[in-house]
């Protein structure tokens, strides 16, 4: 009977006690934005296609270095610049060629959360430079030579809450240079398949005062 007494009594208490929580409309807004983003990776470049990327006479997997900077449009699209550096494509037959390319890319990219994790889209295209280094071939010398031209990539990329409000993943990405010609070699257009463990740093603004 006493147990039957304290669960009418908690339970004429409940709307009461509901008069009590606060209104969620009436929560201050968020003082600070989301303005940006700072990234940077590491990862490999893998040409395939044509001269560039024969197995048997074409140019060997670089390891590649990237770092972007971008700001947000709205909550889907971001809008920025990305540099990335390939540390040297050797030539699989003749032992001194190799070629080191270095690209300037505005990109836009429309990311997609979901949960924990986010996935995204990008796009860019800029200007892609090359340099080959000396090398000899049956007894010639052949000297430096570099150049440029533009060029796009296309990717997509998955991202995971890693360290001190980083996130971290997987991009994979396209890279299209549409001519590598110079005087030593000829390549016409160069294809690149890269994978890199990229790390996002979010960068937040605080509102001006209204």
């Amino acid at each position: 009977m006493k147990l039957l007494l304290a669960l009418l009594l908690a339970c004429c208490a409940l709307p009461a006690g509901a008069q009590d929580l606060p209104d969620l409309g009436d929560l201050p807004e968020p003082t600070r934005y989301l303005a940006g983003y700072i990234s940077g990776g590491y990862g490999w470049s893998l040409p395939f296609g044509g001269h560039w990327g024969d197995t048997g006479a074409g140019f060997k997997p670089s390891h590649i270095a990237s770092l972007a900077a971008s700001k947000r449009i709205d909550a889907l699209l971001s809008l920025g610049v990305e540099s990335s550096y390939s540390t040297g494509y050797q030539h699989r037959v003749l032992s001194g060629l190799q070629l080191k390319i270095f690209s300037l890319t505005p990109f836009l990219k429309a990311s997609f959360p979901q949960g924990d994790k986010a996935y995204y889209g990008i796009l860019g295209a800029g200007i892609y430079q090359w340099k080959q280094q000396p090398f000899t071939s049956a007894g010639v010398r052949f000297g430096s030579d570099s150049g440029s031209s533009g060029g796009v990539n296309l990717g997509v990329g998955v991202s995971y809450p890693f360290w001190w409000e980083t996130m971290a993943g997987l991009d994979l990405r396209w890279h299209h240079i549409f001519n590598v010609k110079g005087t030593n070699l000829s390549l016409d257009s160069a294809d690149s398949f890269n994978i890199m463990f990229v790390v996002t740093y979010g960068v937040w603004k605080d509102k001006k005062a209204p």
